[in-house]
């Protein structure tokens, strides 16, 4: 008797051991959202591998197909969940199709796993069945439909709109000249606005930020931008370069190209890079950097002006000009004022 409840204990041991040894198996399978389709539909082609955690493996790379007649359209991510049991599952979603009607086999996927990637799981086969769709042969054949005219939209007309609203004012003013010609009567235009040389409006605009003292304010961003705004600003002005639109990298480039003096590129160089450290760097400069800046792009100014100009001021006795001066070429100036001609 005793002998007999040994040997049972012993199967059971044997069993539950058997049982935690297959359980720890790596375990592949594979699901079909349908096992038939019409032709040129989309289905989903499941695949799930479960082993412990601590066991290696190697997920099979997909191409454009599965099989010379199966195409892959979509792969979808790979998602890993980390099981109570301490088994890990792997779970991904291809979506495949079949351009032609018949039986198609799929057939098992293979995993690689273990330390060495010896061991093989793979999924069963699986048989598909693809079908067309069935055609009255009885009926007669039917001519193809036109293209069905869609409704234009806003979109679409707002182009030609504006291209007729164009040739109406084009067609109006030509015809406005014509009819003032042909009586003889002066065609009547604006007067065009007094034109201040670039280098005055640049000194005006320094020396007005200097008043503001905004650095003194603790406003140390915005003076330095304001400062740099006004260089470039005055170097499209002067020179022709879109400084505005540049970075400081492409600024100094364009001035090298025009051949500036060393002396005043080292002056744009240093008040650009300064600003640069405040804008992007939080840079905090010290007094003396913040009035260096401001009198390298009063010098930068006043040695790029036009020689006739500084010849000009330099025999009135100064480098600055005077408020009478700017009165006679411009009443009022700002900076985003169009020079007109």
């Amino acid at each position: 008797m005793m002998n007999e409840n040994i040997n049972k204990i012993l199967l059971s041991l044997l069993l539950v051991i058997t049982m935690t040894t297959q359980a720890q198996q790596p375990v592949a399978s594979a699901s079909l959202d349908t096992n038939s389709m019409l032709i040129g539909d989309q289905i989903g082609f499941n695949l799930q591998l479960q082993l412990p955690q601590t066991t290696p493996f190697r997920w099979p790379v997909f191409t454009d197909t599965l099989t010379a007649d199966i195409e892959i359209i979509h792969r979808g991510t790979i998602d890993t969940t980390r099981m109570a049991n301490g088994m890990l599952r792997i779970d991904q979603k291809l979506t495949i199709t079949v351009f032609d009607s018949g039986y198609y086999v799929i057939p098992p996927v293979s995993f690689a796993t273990g330390a060495a990637l010896d061991t093989i799981a793979e999924t069963e086969p699986f048989l598909l069945n693809v079908f067309t769709v069935a055609v009255d042969t009885t009926q007669a054949i039917k001519p193809i439909k036109g293209p069905i005219a869609a409704p234009l939209t806003f979109a679409e007309l707002f182009p030609w709109i504006l291209l007729i609203v164009a040739v109406l004012l084009i067609g109006a003013a030509l015809f406005y000249y014509y009819k003032k010609r042909k009586k003889k009567q002066p065609v009547v235009f604006a007067r065009p606005k007094p034109k201040i040389p670039p280098h005055r409006w640049a000194l005006d605009e320094l020396e007005k930020l200097r008043n503001e003292k905004l650095w003194q304010k603790n406003l140390i961003k915005l003076y330095h931008s304001r400062l740099t705004e006004i260089v470039r600003q005055y170097l499209d002005d002067r020179f022709g370069i879109m400084a505005p639109e540049m970075t400081s990298q492409e600024i100094m480039q364009a001035a090298y190209d025009i051949n500036l003096p060393d002396k005043n590129l080292r002056e744009l160089q240093q008040i650009l890079e300064l600003a640069d450290l405040v804008k992007f760097a939080k840079y905090t400069p010290i007094p003396g950097e913040n009035s260096q800046s401001m009198q390298q792009a009063t010098d930068f100014v006043k040695d790029t002006a036009p020689a006739s100009e500084n010849k000009t001021e330099k025999m009135n006795g100064s480098n600055e000009y005077t408020k009478e001066a700017i009165a006679e070429a411009a009443p009022t100036v700002t900076r985003n004022e169009s020079y007109a001609q």
